[in-house]
């Protein structure tokens, strides 16, 4: 039976996915790493759109040695995704094949342990397809090939997951404002998809069948929102790190500075210095203040000024610049009558949300507060 709905939301996932890959591969961009990762993720969810599509009007059935083909390549839509995280949150860098290959290994061993569904006999095939009457191998390979897209896929987009939340953590050290830096769009899009191939993998685990088309709906339209959203945000999206002095490499690991052995006094005379730049300069109103930028204005390495930030203020230098910002923001709102917005571009933030929600934070109420 062929299920129209699913149809046409497969076909506008292979067209959307597709045709976003081929934008980015007419960019000037398009060999550096994270527009690469993203064209092939892009590419790989346009033709995972496609399988449907084969499976519903019948080419399978007329040619059963497509069936494994399309599957086998949506085993790195994992690889493909971490790899676009890793490049957005590292020195933006093209690939080479050893880099590649220390991330896709995992899925190509899963293609390889796959590979002998392609010596069986066609029928065999098409039953693991539900094309054709189920025996018991066909059953425990469908059980098979869903344990295995659940063991890589998902410990891909976890892996991701850990290493966009070290993102957050270290954009908010590098960086006084942060919002279009912490790709939230896409750590809310892993998220969603984590559910999403997870809940796809139980339904097929549990055979369901032909009685859940509707189930085949509504993984499709997932499907089709998640790859238009990434490649709606994905190639909007600004780089992160835009000068060599702001990349992760500017600040050490924990280890090291466990190493460094910053004395106690040192830190206290950065820290003193810190404060009299930050009071008699007002540094804290440039939006783009960044790490690097303000150690050199106060003439000290960006590694000792967060380590100082971190260990002695216990503050990331985020909130350190936003509680100066918004000390100034509450003082003004307090005692004049300008706009609270206009004050709050006036001292260094970029929207609206951050200004609330570091006030509400350093300041304990929001700005509407302090005004009446």
């Amino acid at each position: 039976m062929v299920d129209a709905p699913a149809l046409i939301l497969s076909s506008a996932t292979a067209a959307i996915g597709l045709f976003a890959a081929a934008q980015l591969g007419v960019r000037r961009d398009w060999k550096d790493a994270p527009a690469t990762a993203l064209a092939v993720f892009l590419a790989l969810s346009g033709i995972s759109g496609i399988d449907l599509l084969l499976d519903r009007t019948g080419v399978y059935g007329a040619h059963p040695w497509t069936t494994g083909i399309l599957w086998a390549l949506s085993l790195f839509l994992g690889p493909s995704i971490l790899a676009y995280v890793l490049a957005m949150t590292g020195e933006p860098d093209r690939w080479t094949f050893a880099r590649a290959w220390r991330i896709g290994w995992p899925a190509s061993v899963a293609v390889l342990i796959a590979s002998p569904f392609f010596l069986l006999p066609a029928r065999t095939r098409l039953a693991v397809y539900g094309l054709a009457e189920t025996d018991t191998l066909a059953g425990i390979l469908q059980l098979l090939f869903v344990a295995l897209f659940l063991l890589v896929t998902l410990g891909y987009l976890a892996a991701a997951l850990v290493v966009l939340s070290r993102h957050v953590r270290r954009v908010r050290d590098l960086f006084s404002n942060i919002e279009d830096r912490t790709l939230s769009w896409l750590r809310a899009l892993v998220l969603i998809m984590l559910a999403a191939w997870a809940w796809g993998a139980v339904k097929s685990a549990l055979s369901l069948g032909a009685s859940t088309h509707w189930l085949d709906v509504a993984a499709a339209a997932i499907e089709l929102g998640w790859t238009a959203a990434i490649g709606l945000f994905g190639l909007s999206q600004k780089p992160i790190y835009t000068r060599e002095t702001e990349t992760p490499k500017v600040l050490p690991s924990p280890e090291k500075y466990a190493r460094s052995a910053l004395p106690e006094t040192r830190q206290v005379e950065i820290a003193v210095r810190l404060e009299q730049a930050m009071r008699a300069d007002a540094l804290y109103r440039d939006p783009l203040l960044s790490l690097s930028a303000l150690a050199s204005r106060i003439a000290i390495t960006p590694n000792h000024l967060s380590q100082t930030l971190n260990e002695h203020l216990g503050q990331s230098f985020f909130d350190y610049v936003n509680r100066w910002r918004v000390e100034e923001a509450v003082e003004r709102i307090k005692s004049s009558d300008e706009p609270i917005l206009t004050i709050a571009y006036d001292v260094g933030f970029n929207s609206r949300s951050t200004f609330n929600a570091a006030v509400k934070k350093h300041a304990g109420q929001p700005p509407s507060a302090f005004r009446a």
